[in-house]
Parts: C-alpha cells; structure tokens; sequence
C-alpha cells in the first residue's frame, strides 16, 4: 500500500502488478470501511507522518462499542401464559387468595388512562391486537410460592379489562343503533386471550430494575413517573 496526496486529501492505494485499487479516501465517512481495515489505514498513516488523519481513525475506533460489552437488562422469565376474557377475573382472583397479588405496589403509577383510552384498548385486544404481556414478580414463584405478588407492567391494561368484565365500560358503540355500546355481558364468547407472565427476581431493589428497563422507553410515562422509581432504587444500595 501507498499513500497519496490528491487535491489535497489522503488517499491510499493498493498497488502492485495486477491491480491498481484505491482502497482509503479521507472525505469518505469511516463508517463505510472495516473495523480491520482502518487498523491498518492507521498503521500506514502514522508510517507517512499522517498523524491527523490517524488521529481521527484512532478516535473513530475508540467510540466502537461490541455488543457483548453493552450491560445485560434484568432477566424477563420464559413463564407467560395465554388467558381467556372470559376467565381472566378468576385468575386474579386466585392469585390475589393464593399468592398475596399487590396491584397496586408503591412504585407503580395511579390510574392514568382515560376511558376513551381504556375503551380503545379493549377494542383493540376483541379484534384480535396483541401486545406485549401483562407482567407481574414473585419472589417465590415455582420454588417455595412464599412472598407478594406485584404487577410490575400493564397495570392500566388490566385494570381496563377488569373494569369491562366488570360491565362497568361499554365498546363498540359505533355498532350500535342507539350508540350506548356494549358491555361484557352482551358478548356470548369472550375467547380472546391475553398473555400474562410471573418473574422471579429475588428482592424488591431487582423489581423496580425492571420495572424502570420495562418502561424508560415508553412515552406514556413521564419524567416525573420515572424519576420517583429512579430514587427508590438509590435507596437499596448494592444488594
């Protein structure tokens, strides 16, 4: 290789008998050459006395980041399962009896959806959208089932699908002729699923972690939401 200077910008060039290739430009982004490529581009520039434009190859690789050294989020259990409408109450209820369920943790938010809010999701959820599950944490969960029950994520979806099996919202009332809607016990199959899932994280400190990972890149949550679990956390230290 060999460096050469035209119109006043660094090029390097592969050269010998059977090919005459221009490999390194230095108005190119250095996005667009190989990791191993600008190593040796350095090398050579440093040989000639280049030392600023090696300097800025030199940077350029410092700020590359490889993803096995990016930190591990707190670890989301494979336990999900898919409940039926029709059966969803009941199975809160035995959590509630068996496992101590907390659905209202200090760390989560108030009830910040609005009904028009409330009544789009659960139309959306009878049509067949899905989203991601509703979660909850158990320290004990499938070892020795001892200690509370949180929700950590969906508290504002479940607690609409409550309050319309609970008859207490009606949808679709663009369906009906005399637009009051529908409440659950119109429908005579309510088959539609949710996904739920229980964690295990062992401690508190862990949960709110998580919660904090689940929900930072959410827009619905605001500064001031996030903040608050934010100094929760500071308050357990290293555990």
């Amino acid at each position: 290789m060999e460096i050469k200077i035209v119109n006043n910008k660094i090029e390097i060039w592969e050269t010998n008998r059977k090919k005459n290739e221009l490999l390194y430009e230095d108005d190119k982004c250095l996005n667009n050459y190989k990791r191993k490529d600008l190593a040796n581009f350095e090398l050579l520039l440093r040989e000639y006395n280049q030392t600023e434009e090696a300097d800025k190859i030199k940077m350029f690789l410092s700020k590359i980041i490889r993803l096995n050294s990016i930190p591990n989020l707190i670890p989301t259990s494979n336990d999900v399962s898919s409940v039926r409408l029709s059966h969803l109450k009941d199975v809160i209820k035995e959590h509630t009896e068996k496992d101590a369920l907390n659905l209202n943790p200090d760390f989560q938010r108030n009830h910040v959806w609005t009904t028009d809010q409330r009544i789009k999701y659960i139309e959306f959820i009878l049509q067949g959208g899905k989203t991601s599950p509703i979660w909850f944490n158990h320290e004990g969960w499938m070892t020795t089932f001892e200690g509370e029950m949180v929700i950590v994520d969906g508290k504002q979806r479940l607690t609409s699908l409550l309050m319309f099996l609970d008859n207490k919202i009606p949808i679709f009332k663009e369906l009906d002729k005399e637009n009051i809607g529908y409440y659950a016990k119109h429908f005579d199959n309510l088959s539609t699923t949710v996904t739920l899932g229980v964690n295990n994280l062992p401690n508190k400190k862990l949960v709110l972690e998580w919660y904090y990972q689940l929900n930072s890149g959410y827009i619905q949550h605001t500064d001031e939401e996030l903040n608050k679990v934010k100094q929760m956390i500071d308050k357990y230290g290293d555990v």
